[in-house]
C-alpha cells in the first residue's frame, strides 16, 4: 500500500502544476509579452538611414504635424527631457524630428529631417534602431497632463533596450 500511495503523490506533484499552468493559459488568467511600454510595430518600416557604428545606436524620432503647434513643442520638450534623464547614456541616443517642414525654435540636441511619412501616422514618437528600422511607437496623449506618464514609458523601454544592446553588429 505505501508503494502505490507513493506512485500517487509523485504523480500528482508532476500534474497538479501542469493542470494549472493549462488552466491559467486557457481562461485567460495569464498575458504573455508585456514587458515593452510602447505598440511594436507589425511590419517593418524603414524609418531613417542607417548610421555607421561609431555613431549612437539609437534615435528617437518625432514625427510632427504640419504646423507645428503648442502639442508639437510639448512633444519636443518632452524628447530633450528624456535625452537630458539618460544621463550617461545619453551618448547612446540621436533627437530626431521628420516632417514635411522644420518647427520654429528647434532645440539643440534636436535634429530634422525633410520627408513625406505616409506609414506612420504623425504626433508620434518613434523608437529607431542603427539601420533605420522603426521598433516601437508612443502615441501621444490629447491631455497634456499625461505626457509625462509617455516620457516614462518611453525611458522605460529605452532603458532596456540600452541595457541589452552589444551595439552595431
Amino acid at each position: 500500500m505505501p508503494k502505490k500511495k507513493f506512485i500517487w503523490l509523485f504523480a500528482l506533484c508532476c500534474l497538479l502544476p501542469v493542470a494549472l499552468a493549462q488552466l491559467l493559459l486557457t481562461q485567460g488568467w495569464f498575458s504573455a509579452g508585456v514587458n515593452s511600454k510602447g505598440q511594436w510595430l507589425a511590419e517593418e518600416v524603414q524609418l531613417l538611414p542607417a548610421v555607421p557604428a561609431s555613431e549612437p545606436h539609437w534615435r528617437l524620432v518625432y514625427l510632427a504635424p504640419t504646423p507645428c503647434l503648442n502639442d508639437c513643442q510639448q512633444a519636443l520638450r518632452l524628447m530633450t527631457q528624456i535625452h537630458t534623464a539618460l544621463g550617461r547614456k545619453q551618448q547612446q541616443l540621436t533627437l530626431w524630428v521628420i516632417g514635411s517642414e522644420a518647427p520654429a525654435d528647434l532645440p539643440s540636441p534636436l535634429q530634422f529631417q525633410q520627408s513625406d511619412n505616409k506609414t506612420l501616422a504623425a504626433g508620434q514618437l518613434v523608437l529607431v534602431e542603427h539601420q533605420g528600422l522603426a521598433l516601437l511607437q508612443y502615441a501621444l496623449p490629447q491631455d497634456l497632463q499625461q505626457l509625462p506618464l509617455t516620457g516614462k514609458a518611453v525611458m522605460a523601454d529605452l532603458q532596456k533596450l540600452m541595457k541589452f544592446d552589444r551595439g552595431p553588429v
